[in-house]
């Protein structure tokens, strides 16, 4: 069974996306690379795939092999500068 789950971005890389994105994952999970490919693909945002961009899941930031499931919460951050 697939579950339609929303994905949040903040920071620079929100722009291509215009807001939250909503994506279906596979009840068994998938990989946050193959998360990034699906959005960059679906969305045409190349730039979801810039090591920069770091993701999080439930609140804490994971690598890339980290498996994503359908209730898990999603965001994705861009570098944020200080001054």
């Amino acid at each position: 069974m697939e579950i339609d789950m929303k994905i949040g971005f903040y920071g620079q890389i929100e722009r291509p996306f215009g807001g939250p994105a909503d994506v279906t994952v596979p009840d068994e999970g998938v990989t946050v690379t193959a998360l990034r490919r699906l959005l960059a693909v679906r969305y045409e945002a190349e730039a979801i795939l810039e090591r920069s961009v770091r993701a999080a899941v439930n609140d804490e930031i994971v690598l890339d092999i980290h498996i994503v499931y359908p209730r898990d919460t999603v965001e994705f951050m861009s570098p944020v500068s200080g001054g």
